[in-house]
């Protein structure tokens, strides 16, 4: 940001600010012009209109957060599916020239899946997991950032769980991972 936009940008805030305080400050006099019962019900009746918009907007969000779940589901589970794969095979010999075609075909469809479907969080730590395991760092704790952000999305907690407590569980021996 430059200097300009910064500026604009506090005076903006101040001109806003400005604005909201003289509409409540106006709107407080009219209230104190008002009889007492009438104010009393008008407070009430938008009051009652603020709940019910609030509780419409938090039905309406919970219904499309369910909505969603199954395809992040099915997204999240090529992910592990791809985990799980990798856990099986030699992955040393793998190239960019010798890629299996069922690797690059999940590869695709969980990088679309991705981009429609996951939250802001499981995006950066796939972008996380992408960095690290192209340059050698430590895949599985990139891949247990992944879990945990998956668990996020999907509504789990992750409270009482230690770094690593979610990679451990599809190792060989728990005990490996520091």
């Amino acid at each position: 940001m430059n200097k300009r936009q910064v500026i604009a940008g506090g005076v903006a805030f101040l001109v806003i600010t400005a604005i909201v305080l003289w509409a409540t400050y106006s709107a407080f006099q009219w209230f104190q012009s008002l009889n007492a019962s009438v104010a009393a019900a008008l407070i009430t009746a938008s009051l009652g209109l603020f709940g019910l918009w609030y509780a419409q907007w938090q039905s309406k969000s919970r219904d499309i957060a369910e909505s969603h779940r199954a395809s992040k589901i099915e997204v999240y589970k090529i992910f592990f599916d791809l985990v799980e794969k990798f856990q099986s095979i030699e992955v040393g010999d793998l190239n960019e020239e010798n890629l299996p075609e069922w690797l690059k075909e999940d590869y695709q469809k969980l990088n679309r899946g991705l981009l429609l479907w996951a939250s802001p969080g499981v995006i950066t730590a796939y972008l996380d997991f992408r960095r690290v395991s192209g340059s050698g760092g430590d895949i599985l704790k990139a891949v247990d950032a992944m879990y945990r952000e998956i668990r996020k999305d999907l509504g789990n907690s992750n409270y009482q769980l230690k770094p690593g407590d979610l990679i451990r569980i599809g190792l060989k021996d728990p005990d490996e991972f520091r």
